[in-house]
Formats: C-alpha cells, structure tokens, sequence
C-alpha cells in the first residue's frame, strides 16, 4: 500500500473520478499526438496516472514513465499499474525540474493540468526538452486562462503567450495550439 501520508484523500478523489473524463478525455490527446504503438511516452507530474494509466493499456506495445514529485503519488501509480498488469509502465520519484532519465529518451512528453503549478517553469521546460528525441513532442494540456467556470482563478492560470514564450525559450519549434477542450489550453512543440 502506498505511503499517502500528508496527501489529501479529497484530491486524490477528485483526480480519479470519472467525472474528469466529461471535460478532460485523455483520448482527445493521443487522437492529436498520433503516437505509434511502440513509442515512449513520459507523464510529467502523473499524479495517480490519469493520462499514463490510459496510455499504457491503449498501447501495450510503448513504454511509459510516470514521474511526480510526490512519493505517495508515485505510490498510488505504482500499485494501480501493477494492478491492471501494466508492465509497460514505470514510475519515477522526480526531484522539481528533474527527471533521473537519460538524454532522448522519449518520443512525447505529456503534462496534464500542471502547468499552473509552477512557479519558475523555464527549468522544467529544459528538461524536457534534454528527454525528448530529436523531434519528439511536448503536450502542455492546462486550464484554459478563461473564467469558464472550470478553470482556477486568475493567478492560477498561465496565458497562452507565456506558455508560448517558456518553450521558445527552452528550445521548441512548431508550437501551436489545438482546439479539443472546452476548459483547457493543449499546446504542443518539437525537440
């Protein structure tokens, strides 16, 4: 059993309900990225596994790594994984802004509803950029900086510009934006 000591029990509930998938499908993200069967997928800040849960067991072939912070996180994903029979999937204990994988080592990193977490997110986005292959992609899917009801007050929200401007910064080419959540931005670059 995981160690949740310190988690709050209501947030992992809320990042496990099913009502997510409403308004937060992570299929609507594999549909724009096209990732081959095979590839090699990292889950910046997984939590509980919402988006690399998912992926894992859509495309049995791929490897996928679940990396957050927080132990108990890791935990909880661990078990989950072991649970479905998900032996394509790994989980990473990451220190802030680092990731202990080598250079190139993935074909897509996802980060699901994390960006408004950070507070200095240019780091992050050059170590992203260091996981990546050449070429690979990086999907920033957040709240949208929009009082729609869903989305965190402003503070909370990071606009589109400078989500835009932290990725040019760290490196990414062919940024673009696309539209597939009422309540997000989903932005994505290349290595």
């Amino acid at each position: 059993m995981a160690d949740t000591l310190g988690m709050d029990p209501a947030r992992i509930e809320r990042l496990r309900s099913p009502e997510r998938l409403e308004y937060f499908h992570p299929d609507r993200i594999w549909e724009v990225l096209k990732p081959a069967p095979d590839c090699t997928l990292i889950d910046i800040g997984s939590g509980v596994g919402f988006l690399t849960l998912p992926f894992a067991d859509r495309y049995p072939q791929s490897k996928a790594y679940g990396c957050d912070i927080l132990e108990g996180m890791v935990g909880l994903l661990r078990e989950d994984a072991a649970e479905r029979g998900l032996g394509n999937l790994e989980t990473v204990l990451m220190q802030p802004n680092s990731v202990n994988l080598p250079d190139d080592t993935a074909d897509f990193i996802v980060m699901g509803q994390l960006h408004h977490e950070l507070d200095v997110p240019e780091p992050l986005m050059s170590e992203c950029k260091r996981l990546l292959k050449p070429g690979g992609t990086i999907a920033i899917i957040d709240w949208a900086d929009a009082d729609n009801g869903k989305s965190p007050p402003v503070g909370r929200r990071v606009p589109v510009a400078d989500m835009q401007a932290q990725l040019e910064d760290a490196g990414f080419g062919d940024i673009q934006t696309h539209d597939v959540y009422e309540f997000h931005t989903f932005m994505t670059g290349v290595a």
